[in-house]
């Protein structure tokens, strides 16, 4: 029996009405942010589009074909195998499906050879693409595909998902801003005990001097996702403070963000530590700044 999760349930509810065959598109692209669940949304869609009980990701069914990239890549080669897979007769099910995993991972050569594909589906085949990035697709894999995106449709939903399963009350407001709302990410950031740095961050807001010892803690995360945690928080100050200090932090956390996409070897603590104490002084520059608003107005 699958599991249930309720903003997966609401989005596969809207499109497999009762005529759900009849307009079922023949490619399909899923997208979310990281951890809203793509992959399990093309799950359930290929269960019902084949008529299987079991997980198509872990259990073998002959018109299924799910292909994840290697070694963080699509290869051609395995997208030229979904394309073989498709043009054979389908064995059990009415309809065969592909599912390609990830999709701006995969090469030009790649993307190129799936075009044909989508283009001119063979019959009742169906193409179920994922991506967490689909600003980084070819527009021409965008055009040929149905979207279905995947998202936060109604917060409370979320919220008491993440409640039965054990989240705490008091740690979920922390938790949703830094992983933004994604519930996935925030339950496993719950289990695994992973330091809270929003928590951190605002609770020294008001100390005189920056504890860097943080750092070493820190930097046991995985570092590009930390940076995102760090911008959604300052995402927040921009917002409500509307400071030009909150703003230029940003910008820094981007082009931190940057490097550690482009530099394998970036010295993590450092680049921490180094942003612990840019944060601390945009917090002191803040600060500074509405107490002098306030003698103003006085």
């Amino acid at each position: 029996m699958n599991p249930t999760y309720p903003w997966i349930e609401n989005k596969l509810e809207e499109v497999s009405g009762e005529a759900f065959f009849d307009r079922l598109p023949h490619a399909v692209l899923i997208d979310a942010y990281p951890r809203w669940g793509v992959e399990e949304l093309a799950c359930r869609l290929t269960q019902k589009i084949v008529g299987m009980d079991g997980d198509p990701r872990e259990i073998p069914h002959p018109d299924v074909l799910w292909i994840r990239p290697e070694d963080t890549k699509l290869k051609i080669e395995r997208v030229r195998d979904a394309i073989d897979f498709v043009h054979l007769s389908s064995q059990v099910a009415a309809r065969k499906v592909a599912i390609l995993e990830s999709i701006e991972l995969a090469s030009i050569p790649a993307s190129n050879a799936l075009l044909k594909s989508l283009e001119e589906p063979p019959a009742n085949v169906h193409w179920i693409l994922t991506t967490t990035a689909y600003a980084l697709l070819l527009p021409t894999i965008r055009s040929r595909c149905t979207r279905l995106h995947l998202h936060n449709a109604d917060r409370d939903d979320t919220v008491q998902w993440l409640l039965e399963n054990k989240v705490p009350q008091n740690e979920l407001e922390n938790l949703m801003i830094e992983f933004g709302d994604a519930p996935f990410a925030i339950k496993e950031a719950f289990e695994l005990k992973l330091q809270s740095l929003r928590t951190y961050l605002l609770q020294g807001w008001r100390d005189k001097s920056v504890d860097l010892s943080i750092a070493t803690l820190l930097k046991e995360q995985d570092f590009y996702e930390l940076l995102a945690r760090w911008l959604r928080i300052t995402a927040r100050i921009v917002n409500s403070e509307k400071a030009p200090e909150a703003m230029r932090f940003w910008d820094e956390l981007i082009a931190t963000r940057r490097a550690a996409h482009e530099q394998s070897n970036l010295n993590r603590q450092i680049q921490i530590e180094r942003l612990l104490i840019q944060w601390f002084r945009m917090k002191q520059k803040i600060r500074r700044r509405k107490a002098a608003s306030k003698i103003m107005q006085h």
